[in-house]
């Protein structure tokens, strides 16, 4: 996809659309075949497409391609797909947006906002009733 794509007027829009309707067209998939449960089929749908987002951008970096916004890679990670940016940040090649303090420091507000929930729900369903 060049700069005269479809991408040039709003690339958030157009990746938005891309990889959250990637997001759950996997999740249906999983729940329609497997019988999951939906939001272990939405985090693991989520994080694998995450984890394509984050290597597709760092893919295309230095190209003439349109990167995608990093407001579209912050969103993947809050929609549950942190693990999966972890994992195309720091595990697989070269480090992705890690030396970028306004990427980074609302990735870790994310993080520890996503950390709070977790132990909220597992308190409240295994220690709270």
């Amino acid at each position: 996809m060049g700069k005269n794509s479809a991408a040039r007027g709003h690339p958030f829009l157009f990746y938005s659309i891309i990889f959250f309707g990637l997001a759950l067209a996997g999740a249906l998939a999983l729940w329609w075949i497997l019988k999951w449960d939906a939001v272990l089929t939405w985090l693991i749908s989520i994080t694998i497409v995450t984890f394509i987002a984050y290597r597709y951008d760092k893919s295309i970096a230095g190209s003439d391609r349109f990167r995608v916004p990093e407001r579209v890679l912050l969103l993947l990670a809050l929609a549950g797909g942190t693990i999966g940016a972890i994992t195309g940040m720091y595990l697989i090649g070269e480090h992705h947006k890690t030396s970028k303090r306004s990427f980074m420091l609302p990735f870790f507000i994310i993080l520890i906002v996503q950390a709070i929930v977790v132990g909220i729900y597992f308190w409240w369903r295994f220690v709270g009733q």
